[in-house]
């Protein structure tokens, strides 16, 4: 029996807030997203969601986000890999991320993916891949 894979999808902050902000008659990226896979996101994006709240109405919404995708943790062992990326990102956040998404065999997805191309995980725009798949 050929079985075909699941894209596996690391939500980058900007396509969450994107949501966010997108007109509900509209269907989002993310939206698109996880209609062609399973997404996660990680604590980081989670926490810069929350960051960016004003009202209880807001961080409702984020909540409502949140719950709908895997959220992943930063497990102590990621601190291992930061050594080896360190001349590549300019800040310990996007180090984490970048070695989350690669330890879990994830796909970056980002409205900026050039900033975490590299040989190891791949990194694209949503609308290339919504492109791909419908």
């Amino acid at each position: 029996m050929n079985q075909k894979t699941i894209p596996r999808f690391l939500i980058e902050t900007d396509v969450l807030a994107d949501h966010l902000i997108t007109d509900s008659k509209t269907e989002s990226y993310l939206i698109k997203l996880m209609k062609s896979g399973i997404c996660f996101t990680s604590v980081l994006n989670a926490s810069e969601l929350f960051l960016l709240t004003d009202s209880q109405l807001e961080l409702q919404r984020v909540n409502d986000v949140l719950y709908s995708i895997k959220v992943l943790g930063i497990h102590a062992r990621y601190s291992l890999s930061v050594p080896k990326y360190k001349n590549r990102f300019n800040n310990l956040r996007d180090t984490l991320f970048y070695i989350l998404a690669d330890l879990n065999k994830l796909t970056i997805v980002s409205l900026k993916p050039d900033r975490f191309n590299n040989i190891n995980v791949n990194s694209y725009h949503p609308e290339f891949i919504i492109s791909q798949v419908f």
